[in-house]
């Protein structure tokens, strides 16, 4: 590739702001850092090359309009810089100046999960982990991946039959200035510790300002040891989270589904594109939205999500959503093969409304197009 090259950026159909975006270079450019300038205004973009892939966030591109930039080696500063400092078991999370989150995946747990997760102006979306605000369904531990019933074994619940996904190790862990990636392969058990399947959770945090945070999950259930039985039950969420208990809906919170459902009432096991979680947390409206990928496996998914604060989704629960056994859900992983799934936690002020949730799914599942000459 040239020393220089120009980036071309068209919106398509809706508004650009806060808009993670990457595109895959012909080769590698060669280089550690990378400028990034607006070829309109000489403003200098902050931007990641890793490899042949380079990442930046998009900002102020209204729909149906196109930004040009030219790529050039050097480096530029940015103020969300995402950051990682490892610990014993644990991966703590900054962006910019602020705390964001901990990734925790001792062996001695029953899973990987993010805790505590930090939203706009250091307020906590997620439940903690006190005695009091975990009382009930304790396995609920704030973002995480897990299903109940996996070759008939309970891998939701924390129990002495329950079953662990247990982290085996990482594939990559790499902060940087746009984008944070922790890349895992864990291992599904029993209790008593015999193999079901593996998988593969890859996430990337994207540094962008505490108004509009955003984690990406790739996840991948592999039949490495055999068939893989996963039951038609409600209890499980693929990706899970649980909110922080001021948020409730049966407190000050709202759950708010993409039909427009509101509550438990009219969004438990409904299917839907995305679903939203908000609330008030010390005086200040925050919310968390789970979107669900276009490309993933019977979407829309269902969701099991309560007043009480739980939000996930769950593809395989349709007959216990829906009461109605003759649209069982479950469904068999084949000895050797997978399935793939593609999710985004977007954490942000306000209700789904306020932080336009429908436009940042969009952002998702129809992403500008770029192009590189």
């Amino acid at each position: 590739m040239a020393a220089q090259s120009t980036i071309s950026v068209d919106a398509g159909e809706h508004d650009r702001e806060g808009c993670p975006v990457s595109v895959n270079l012909d080769e590698d450019f060669g280089f550690e850092s990378v400028n990034l300038t607006d070829a309109e205004n000489g403003v200098i973009v902050p931007a990641q090359l890793d490899g042949k892939t380079l990442s930046w966030i998009l900002n102020d591109l209204k729909a149906h309009n196109r930004r040009d930039y030219v790529l050039s080696a050097g480096s530029s500063e940015s103020s969300t810089y995402v950051s990682f400092e490892e610990r014993e078991d644990a991966i703590d999370i900054r962006i910019g100046h602020r705390e964001f989150t901990t990734f925790r995946y001792g062996v001695d747990q029953y899973r990987p999960y993010f805790f505590p997760v930090f939203g706009p102006e250091g307020h906590q979306v997620t439940r903690g982990e006190t005695s009091e605000e975990s009382a009930d369904h304790i396995h609920h531990r704030s973002l995480y991946v897990a299903y109940g019933e996996v070759n008939h074994v309970d891998v939701w619940g924390e129990g002495s039959n329950s079953g662990r996904i247990v982290h085996q190790n990482f594939t990559e862990k790499s902060d940087g200035p746009i984008v944070g990636r922790i890349y895992t392969n864990n291992t599904w058990v029993n209790a008593v510790g015999d193999t079901l399947m593996s998988d593969i959770q890859n996430f990337r945090v994207y540094g962008l300002p505490e108004t509009g945070q955003i984690i990406d999950l790739d996840l991948t259930l592999i039949a490495d040891s055999g068939d893989v039985f996963f039951g038609d039950t409600k209890e499980g969420g693929i990706i899970t989270v649980r909110v922080n208990p001021q948020m409730n809906a049966s407190a000050s919170g709202t759950i708010e589904n993409s039909y427009g459902g509101i509550n438990e009432g009219e969004t438990w096991g409904k299917r839907a594109a995305w679903c939203d979680y908000s609330g008030f947390v010390d005086g200040m409206h925050v919310g968390v939205a789970v979107l669900d990928h276009v490309s993933n496996p019977r979407y829309p998914t269902y969701w099991h999500v309560r007043n009480y604060g739980l939000m996930g989704t769950n593809i395989f629960g349709s007959g216990a959503f829906e009461g109605d056994k003759s649209k069982d859900g479950s469904y068999t992983l084949v000895k050797g093969e997978q399935i793939d799934f593609r999710f985004r936690v977007y954490i942000h002020p306000g209700n789904a409304t306020d932080s336009n949730v429908k436009n940042k799914y969009h952002d998702f599942v129809n992403p500008p197009s770029i192009t590189v000459s």
